[in-house]
């Protein structure tokens, strides 16, 4: 019954375009590969024969993805929602869409940039004495139709994980999304799918999709670095949802989800790491429905160096935010009456190249009316975008009653850099990064850009469960070389540092891919 309501609630919207304006009457596509081989910089034989690897992003992906087509009417913003729409899928940057006045009505050039996204490359990171090793064989760009099929072999302290996964944005040229993904462990294994028609457009008046997850693994509790507490969980994930936009006024859209789900965990086995039994988490036993509300806004602007040195990203203004309300009941297959509460917020500023935000966001359960499993976090952060300048972070995270397979462990891993990951036990953390930094280079071999910069962090733990929380106030200093890779899909940063700890115990390096913000 319930899972006939959704798809009810799916059904029950219709689709709609945009009125006002001139009229599009025609609309080119203007394609560029990896490389212009035109320039002089780029014209040798590797970069000819990386263009030449390279399938150019089809015309007919670029255009699926455009929320306008000719015979519309002109709409600036639909221009500018379709430039975001292309970039987030990683392998379009730059991206530039601009129209111009001709005879009986509009022209718009869409023009794009493809970056590289065939990869086969060696992973490696370290956390002062903890490693990650792996390769993985992928393309985000599949034949050139925005499709992903990725391989990748990972050996990292938890386990051993060998990933085969395939996304479709588009499926059959349709706007809807399928996902799935098969893992094996050394302790386990995962199974993924997701089908959906997301909301993938300020104005898309309807979406809805089902998930579903298996997982079954050895899980760990940390302390000083180690794994000190192991047993074993099989966990079991299913939701089908659908939702509807209800009204839009000015620059907000509001929506109305709803959702059928259902949850089992189950625990075995969990021992100290000298043997002796550990209180196993609880099973539990989720069913029931969810409603959702959404307030969403088409407040977003275009910067260079925000997390990446050089790439275009879209931040948000907002503000946006998101509530949902969900009961599990014997009723419908839970263990016994649950409430399941969820929300979150996002707001920004940008003040000329500077970019401020605010983020918040809890959730958590009550069993029988008491509250559990309760995560509530918040961060506040500015950052001077473009090639130089000083930024900034402040992030809480605090837990009431959480799950006994749940910690907030405190180290380089979360931005206290100069210890090693999972340092310090705890439920509730806080942490905060200043950090100045400058790009040192230009596109070096049309490649990558070379920054540099210096940093402190500080942070805390506290309510530790299976070690020592951070006894206080924690930091630490430390300078590094940053590597923007500008030709590779989505945001790639290398982080080369060295950093001091306070508690004079020597330096830590650290080889990281992606940002601290």
């Amino acid at each position: 019954m319930l899972a006939g309501l959704v798809i009810a609630l799916l059904a029950a919207a219709d689709l709609g375009g945009p009125a006002g304006g001139v009229p599009i009457v025609s609309v080119r596509v203007v394609r560029f590969n990896v490389f212009d081989i035109s320039d002089p910089s780029t014209s040798a034989w590797p970069y000819r024969a990386a263009n030449a690897l390279h399938v150019v992003t089809r015309e007919r992906f670029i255009r699926s993805l455009l929320l306008f087509e000719e015979g519309d009417p002109l709409d600036p913003a639909a221009l500018k929602e379709s430039e975001r729409l292309l970039r987030a899928t990683g392998v379009l940057q730059p991206v530039r869409i601009s129209a111009r006045a001709v005879e009986g009505g509009a022209e718009v050039t869409v023009e794009t940039h493809d970056q590289w996204t065939l990869e086969a490359s060696i992973a490696y990171g370290r956390y002062g004495d903890r490693e990650n090793a792996g390769f993985t064989v992928s393309d985000d760009n599949l034949l050139g139709w925005g499709k992903t099929l990725e391989l990748e072999y990972r050996d990292r302290p938890e386990r051993n994980t060998t990933m085969l996964r395939y996304l479709d944005p588009l499926l059959l040229g349709s706007r809807w999304r399928l996902s799935v993904a098969r893992t094996e462990a050394s302790d386990g294994s995962e199974d993924a799918l997701a089908l959906e028609y997301p909301f993938f457009a300020f104005d898309t008046r309807r979406a809805g999709g089902v998930g579903w997850l298996r997982e079954k693994q050895t899980d760990h509790l940390w302390s000083r670095g180690s794994k000190v507490v192991s047993g074993a969980a099989l966990r079991r994930d299913f939701r089908l949802w659908a939702g509807r936009r209800i009204e839009t006024g000015g620059d907000a859209t509001r929506r109305l989800t709803l959702a059928a789900f259902g949850e089992a965990a189950r625990f075995e086995d969990w021992r100290w790491q000298d043997g002796e039994p550990y209180p196993k988490p609880l099973d539990r036993d989720l069913a029931g429905f969810e409603v959702g509300w959404e307030h969403q806004t088409e407040r977003w602007e275009v910067v260079q160096g925000f997390r990446a040195l050089v790439r275009q990203e879209d931040v948000p203004l907002g503000p946006n935010w998101r509530v949902g309300l969900g009961v599990s009941l014997p009723a419908f297959g839970g263990d016994f009456e649950r409430t399941l509460v969820r929300g979150d917020v996002v707001k920004g500023w940008l003040t000329g190249t500077r970019y401020t935000w605010l983020k918040a966001d809890v959730s958590g359960r009550f069993d029988r009316s008491d509250p559990n499993n309760v995560l509530a976090r918040f961060e506040a952060g500015t950052a001077q975008t473009g090639s130089q300048g000083l930024r900034a972070r402040v992030a809480l995270d605090l837990g009431h009653d959480l799950d006994g397979d749940r910690q907030l462990t405190l180290g380089a891993n979360v931005g206290l850099r100069g210890w090693e990951p999972d340092t310090f036990d705890g439920t509730s953390r806080a942490v905060a990064n200043l950090e100045w930094r400058r790009q040192i280079t230009g596109e070096v071999l049309r490649l990558g850009v070379i920054g540099i910069e210096a940093f402190a962090d500080f942070g805390a733990s506290w309510r530790a469960r299976v070690g020592p929380d951070s006894e206080g106030l924690r930091a630490d200093a430390g300078v590094g070389l940053l590597v923007d890779s500008t030709r590779a899909s989505f945001v790639r940063i290398i982080r080369l540092e060295v950093v001091l700890p306070d508690d004079g115990s020597g330096p830590l390096f650290l080889l990281v891919g992606g940002p601290v913000f």
